[in-house]
């Protein structure tokens, strides 16, 4: 049995959509959506554990919770400016001088009445950004956001469409995903394994093999000693990427379609959670993308009118 509800967010004053899965009477499953906050998945818990940090309550970090979305393009933008087709775009510095992770977190999305069925429920969410949305002048190019979450069997999917809506410009652009996961047990019982091909050194631009990286995650990896922010590439869906809590007996599994090439793991100094980030394209893509770096940026690049779809399922699984 699935269904919703909704309530309010003290610390925000927003709406929660609250997604449920029941079996005999029990909860076991839920997904928690804050749609005018970014689209943020901030609550994903199984069988009575949060895997998503903090639980929406008050934070001190609005930004260092749950999933929060990374677009039009994730990771950082290099003196903040690129060129692309002729044109010259330059960003504010969003987080130190830095521009940092897109535009949307934070912002509102509308949302429609979520959809309940036998076999699952689900919300749709999106923003559109337009010549009147106060988010055009960042990157003057019409384009549609659409988010869907689905809780089904103690999973949830995320389905992800971008349209480019302008009439005469190419809109290029990557999406990715930062969920903060919650971490169970000591730490050097917890493992993150990254089927990997490729490590991007972000001080040169250039791909290497994983092995010469500050971290090969291509096995199973305790995350206790890990201080880490690093990008890989040459992620594949029939690899999903890991986080394993053999305290607990479960593995967080992040399954991604095949527009995510890349992923992100971070982990800062003495944190509480632990980050595993799939993304559509590297850090600073459009710069590396007119360097000719092409394979490295993994740019997704629309025509006027064009869209695309893609996925990425957060789930559990005993080992």
């Amino acid at each position: 049995m699935y269904g919703y509800k909704y309530e309010n967010h003290l610390l925000l004053n927003q709406n929660i959509v609250e997604l449920w899965q029941e079996e005999n009477g029990k909860q076991v499953a839920e997904a928690w959506i804050i749609p005018e906050f970014g689209a943020n998945l901030c609550r994903f818990k199984v069988d009575g554990l949060d895997y998503l940090y903090p639980a929406p309550r008050k934070v001190v970090d609005l930004r260092r919770y749950g999933t929060p979305v990374l677009y039009p393009f994730p990771g950082r933008v290099k003196d903040e400016k690129f060129n692309f087709d002729g044109s010259l775009y330059r960003f504010p510095a969003n987080r130190d001088n830095l521009f940092l992770h897109g535009y949307v977190l934070g912002q509102k999305f509308q949302f429609s009445e979520p959809v309940v069925t036998e076999d699952y429920v689900s919300l749709n969410t999106s923003i559109e950004i337009v010549p009147n949305h106060p988010l055009y002048y960042l990157f003057p190019t019409s384009n549609r956001l659409d988010i869907n979450f689905t809780l089904q069997n103690k999973s949830v999917k995320i389905d992800v469409r971008v349209t480019n809506n302008d009439p005469l410009k190419r809109f290029p652009f990557g999406f990715g995903l930062h969920p903060y996961l919650n971490i169970h047990g000591p730490k050097e019982s917890v493992y993150v394994q990254v089927p990997m091909q490729k490590w991007l050194n972000q001080e040169t631009d250039e791909l290497f093999d994983p092995a010469q990286s500050p971290a090969d995650l291509r096995e199973p990896t305790s995350i206790n000693d890990l201080v880490i922010d690093e990008v890989y590439t040459g992620m594949t869906p029939d690899k999903p990427q890991s986080l394993t809590y053999t305290t607990i007996g479960k593995r967080f599994v992040i399954q991604a379609s095949e527009l995510f090439t890349h992923s992100v793991v971070y982990q800062p100094k003495d944190a509480e959670f632990f980050c595993l980030e799939n993304w559509t394209c590297s850090d600073d893509a459009h710069n590396l993308y007119n360097q000719g770096k092409v394979e490295a940026a993994h740019l997704t690049i629309l025509e006027p009118g064009e869209s695309i779809n893609a996925s990425i399922e957060f789930r559990i699984e005993d080992i």
